[in-house]
Protein backbone atom coordinates (compact mmCIF):
# COMPACT_ATOMS: atom_id res chain seq x y z
CA UNK A 1 0.00 0.00 0.00
CA UNK A 2 0.86 3.52 -0.65
CA UNK A 3 2.02 5.23 2.55
CA UNK A 4 1.65 8.52 0.58
CA UNK A 5 -2.12 8.82 1.22
CA UNK A 6 -4.95 7.35 2.76
CA UNK A 7 -6.56 4.30 2.64
CA UNK A 8 -9.38 3.94 -0.14
CA UNK A 9 -12.22 1.85 0.51
CA UNK A 10 -15.50 0.98 -1.07
CA UNK A 11 -18.44 -0.05 0.30
CA UNK A 12 -20.82 -2.22 -1.73
CA UNK A 13 -24.15 -3.97 -1.10
CA UNK A 14 -27.66 -4.23 -2.72
CA UNK A 15 -30.18 -1.49 -2.46
CA UNK A 16 -31.09 -1.22 0.78
CA UNK A 17 -28.03 -2.87 2.80
CA UNK A 18 -27.06 0.58 4.20
CA UNK A 19 -23.80 1.46 2.62
CA UNK A 20 -24.68 4.97 2.91
CA UNK A 21 -26.26 4.96 6.68
CA UNK A 22 -22.77 3.12 7.51
CA UNK A 23 -20.52 5.27 6.04
CA UNK A 24 -22.05 8.33 8.11
CA UNK A 25 -21.81 6.23 11.06
CA UNK A 26 -18.03 5.56 10.77
CA UNK A 27 -17.13 9.04 9.67
CA UNK A 28 -18.96 10.87 12.49
CA UNK A 29 -17.46 8.25 15.23
CA UNK A 30 -13.47 8.54 13.33
CA UNK A 31 -12.85 12.45 12.09
CA UNK A 32 -10.46 10.67 10.20
CA UNK A 33 -12.71 9.04 7.49
CA UNK A 34 -14.12 11.24 4.75
CA UNK A 35 -17.32 9.69 3.85
CA UNK A 36 -19.53 11.25 1.07
CA UNK A 37 -17.55 10.88 -2.43
CA UNK A 38 -19.21 8.81 -5.17
CA UNK A 39 -20.13 8.71 -8.72
CA UNK A 40 -22.81 11.56 -8.41
CA UNK A 41 -22.36 15.37 -7.55
CA UNK A 42 -19.21 15.35 -9.17
CA UNK A 43 -17.60 18.87 -9.98
CA UNK A 44 -18.45 20.15 -13.17
CA UNK A 45 -14.64 21.18 -14.37
CA UNK A 46 -13.60 17.14 -13.38
CA UNK A 47 -16.27 15.57 -15.55
CA UNK A 48 -15.13 18.06 -18.70
CA UNK A 49 -11.15 16.75 -18.16
CA UNK A 50 -12.33 13.36 -17.36
CA UNK A 51 -14.67 13.93 -20.99
CA UNK A 52 -11.43 14.77 -23.17
CA UNK A 53 -9.56 11.65 -23.42
CA UNK A 54 -12.94 9.94 -24.27
CA UNK A 55 -13.78 12.25 -27.34
CA UNK A 56 -12.15 9.98 -30.05
CA UNK A 57 -13.69 7.00 -28.51
CA UNK A 58 -17.14 8.50 -28.46
CA UNK A 59 -16.71 10.00 -32.06
CA UNK A 60 -16.44 6.55 -33.09
CA UNK A 61 -19.30 5.09 -31.39
CA UNK A 62 -21.50 8.49 -33.09
CA UNK A 63 -20.09 7.41 -36.71
CA UNK A 64 -19.22 3.56 -36.68
CA UNK A 65 -22.39 1.14 -35.92
CA UNK A 66 -20.62 -1.67 -34.48
CA UNK A 67 -18.92 0.86 -31.69
CA UNK A 68 -22.00 2.66 -31.17
CA UNK A 69 -22.41 3.33 -26.84
CA UNK A 70 -25.73 4.60 -25.67
CA UNK A 71 -25.73 7.86 -23.82
CA UNK A 72 -26.13 6.15 -20.24
CA UNK A 73 -22.85 4.08 -20.87
CA UNK A 74 -20.71 6.89 -21.80
CA UNK A 75 -22.22 9.25 -18.71
CA UNK A 76 -20.82 6.46 -16.42
CA UNK A 77 -17.54 6.47 -18.20
CA UNK A 78 -17.11 9.99 -17.94
CA UNK A 79 -18.24 9.82 -14.23
CA UNK A 80 -15.98 6.79 -13.34
CA UNK A 81 -12.70 8.94 -14.49
CA UNK A 82 -14.00 12.28 -12.87
CA UNK A 83 -14.11 10.37 -9.53
CA UNK A 84 -10.78 8.63 -9.79
CA UNK A 85 -9.17 12.20 -9.97
CA UNK A 86 -10.87 13.60 -7.16
CA UNK A 87 -10.19 10.75 -4.95
CA UNK A 88 -6.32 10.82 -5.94
CA UNK A 89 -6.65 14.02 -4.80
CA UNK A 90 -8.76 14.18 -1.64
CA UNK A 91 -6.55 10.42 -0.63
CA UNK A 92 -3.46 12.61 0.13
CA UNK A 93 -5.61 14.95 2.59
CA UNK A 94 -7.17 12.45 4.57
CA UNK A 95 -6.07 9.04 6.34
CA UNK A 96 -9.25 7.10 4.98
CA UNK A 97 -11.49 7.60 2.23
CA UNK A 98 -15.15 5.69 1.94
CA UNK A 99 -16.76 5.64 -1.39
CA UNK A 100 -20.47 4.72 -1.30
CA UNK A 101 -20.61 4.25 -5.05
CA UNK A 102 -17.57 3.92 -6.51
CA UNK A 103 -15.51 2.15 -9.20
CA UNK A 104 -17.06 -1.53 -8.41
CA UNK A 105 -20.21 -0.19 -8.15
CA UNK A 106 -20.17 1.82 -11.65
CA UNK A 107 -18.78 -1.20 -13.10
CA UNK A 108 -21.70 -3.21 -11.47
CA UNK A 109 -24.55 -1.01 -12.79
CA UNK A 110 -23.25 -1.09 -16.32
CA UNK A 111 -23.35 -4.87 -16.20
CA UNK A 112 -26.91 -4.31 -15.02
CA UNK A 113 -28.86 -1.72 -17.02
CA UNK A 114 -26.54 -2.74 -20.22
CA UNK A 115 -24.75 -5.36 -20.79
CA UNK A 116 -27.17 -7.97 -20.22
CA UNK A 117 -29.35 -6.04 -22.58
CA UNK A 118 -26.74 -6.24 -25.43
CA UNK A 119 -25.74 -3.10 -25.63
CA UNK A 120 -21.91 -2.44 -25.82
CA UNK A 121 -20.03 -1.96 -23.17
CA UNK A 122 -16.20 -1.44 -24.41
CA UNK A 123 -14.23 -4.06 -22.96
CA UNK A 124 -10.71 -2.29 -23.42
CA UNK A 125 -12.19 0.79 -21.97
CA UNK A 126 -13.32 -1.57 -18.80
CA UNK A 127 -9.90 -3.56 -18.93
CA UNK A 128 -8.01 -0.08 -18.49
CA UNK A 129 -10.27 1.30 -15.69
CA UNK A 130 -9.68 -1.90 -13.82
CA UNK A 131 -5.96 -1.49 -13.93
CA UNK A 132 -6.35 1.67 -12.94
CA UNK A 133 -8.54 1.68 -10.31
CA UNK A 134 -6.92 -1.08 -8.22
CA UNK A 135 -3.47 0.47 -7.92
CA UNK A 136 -5.78 3.62 -6.10
CA UNK A 137 -8.64 1.17 -4.71
CA UNK A 138 -7.19 -0.61 -1.53
CA UNK A 139 -10.41 -1.89 0.36
CA UNK A 140 -13.43 -3.22 -0.46
CA UNK A 141 -16.74 -4.01 2.11
CA UNK A 142 -19.08 -5.91 0.93
CA UNK A 143 -22.25 -5.81 2.72
CA UNK A 144 -25.50 -7.62 2.57
CA UNK A 145 -28.45 -8.42 4.56
CA UNK A 146 -31.17 -11.42 3.48
CA UNK A 147 -33.58 -10.74 0.40
CA UNK A 148 -36.86 -10.19 2.50
CA UNK A 149 -34.96 -7.46 4.69
CA UNK A 150 -33.15 -5.44 1.62
CA UNK A 151 -36.92 -5.69 0.48
CA UNK A 152 -38.28 -4.28 3.56
CA UNK A 153 -35.78 -1.37 3.62
CA UNK A 154 -36.10 -0.44 0.01
CA UNK A 155 -40.11 0.14 0.73
CA UNK A 156 -40.22 1.48 3.99
CA UNK A 157 -36.89 4.37 3.70
CA UNK A 158 -37.77 7.86 2.22
CA UNK A 159 -35.44 7.56 -0.89
CA UNK A 160 -37.16 6.67 -3.86
CA UNK A 161 -36.38 3.29 -5.81
CA UNK A 162 -36.83 1.87 -9.54
CA UNK A 163 -38.18 -1.37 -7.47
CA UNK A 164 -39.29 0.24 -4.13
CA UNK A 165 -43.16 -0.16 -5.52
CA UNK A 166 -42.54 -3.72 -7.08
CA UNK A 167 -43.33 -7.26 -5.73
CA UNK A 168 -40.76 -9.22 -3.58
CA UNK A 169 -39.70 -11.57 -6.67
CA UNK A 170 -38.75 -8.15 -8.75
CA UNK A 171 -36.85 -7.20 -5.85
CA UNK A 172 -35.14 -10.20 -5.31
CA UNK A 173 -34.25 -10.57 -8.64
CA UNK A 174 -32.81 -6.70 -8.60
CA UNK A 175 -30.75 -7.51 -5.60
CA UNK A 176 -29.34 -10.72 -7.22
CA UNK A 177 -28.29 -9.44 -10.61
CA UNK A 178 -25.89 -6.82 -8.40
CA UNK A 179 -24.51 -9.68 -6.46
CA UNK A 180 -23.43 -11.35 -9.45
CA UNK A 181 -22.67 -7.89 -10.86
CA UNK A 182 -20.33 -7.17 -7.79
CA UNK A 183 -18.43 -10.38 -7.80
CA UNK A 184 -17.08 -9.96 -11.10
CA UNK A 185 -15.90 -6.46 -10.72
CA UNK A 186 -14.65 -7.15 -7.20
CA UNK A 187 -13.18 -10.65 -8.85
CA UNK A 188 -11.35 -8.26 -11.67
CA UNK A 189 -10.30 -5.62 -8.96
CA UNK A 190 -8.28 -8.27 -7.05
CA UNK A 191 -6.72 -10.08 -9.97
CA UNK A 192 -5.34 -6.40 -11.40
CA UNK A 193 -3.88 -5.44 -7.80
CA UNK A 194 -4.14 -5.68 -4.40
CA UNK A 195 -7.64 -5.29 -3.46
CA UNK A 196 -8.55 -6.60 -0.06
CA UNK A 197 -11.87 -7.51 0.14
CA UNK A 198 -14.00 -8.06 3.46
CA UNK A 199 -17.35 -8.95 4.43
CA UNK A 200 -20.38 -7.72 6.45
CA UNK A 201 -23.80 -8.31 7.44
CA UNK A 202 -26.18 -5.92 8.40
CA UNK A 203 -28.86 -8.52 8.98
CA UNK A 204 -27.60 -9.58 12.22
CA UNK A 205 -25.22 -6.49 12.75
CA UNK A 206 -26.83 -3.60 14.19
CA UNK A 207 -25.85 -0.21 13.36
CA UNK A 208 -23.50 0.62 16.13
CA UNK A 209 -22.06 -2.69 16.25
CA UNK A 210 -21.69 -2.63 12.40
CA UNK A 211 -19.93 0.70 12.47
CA UNK A 212 -17.78 -0.42 15.43
CA UNK A 213 -16.56 -3.42 13.39
CA UNK A 214 -15.75 -1.36 9.94
CA UNK A 215 -13.93 1.43 12.27
CA UNK A 216 -11.85 -1.63 13.88
CA UNK A 217 -10.87 -3.30 10.44
CA UNK A 218 -9.80 0.23 9.29
CA UNK A 219 -7.61 1.18 11.73
CA UNK A 220 -6.00 -2.32 11.59
CA UNK A 221 -5.14 -1.43 8.03
CA UNK A 222 -3.77 1.62 9.01
CA UNK A 223 -1.55 -0.19 10.83
CA UNK A 224 -0.54 -2.02 8.40
CA UNK A 225 -2.26 -5.24 9.41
Amino acid sequence: MNRQRGIVVELVGPAGAGKTTLAKGVSAVDPSVHAGLSLWGLPRPRLFAATLPLIPRFIASAILPKQRLQWGVMAQMIRLGALRSVVRDQATKHRVIILDEGPVFALSWLDVFFARNGDRVPVSWRRRVVAEWATLLDVVVFIDASDLTLATRIRQRAKEHMVKDRPDAEIFGFSAGFRRAFERAIGELRQAGHVVVDSLSTETHPLAEATAQVTARLQQRRNGH
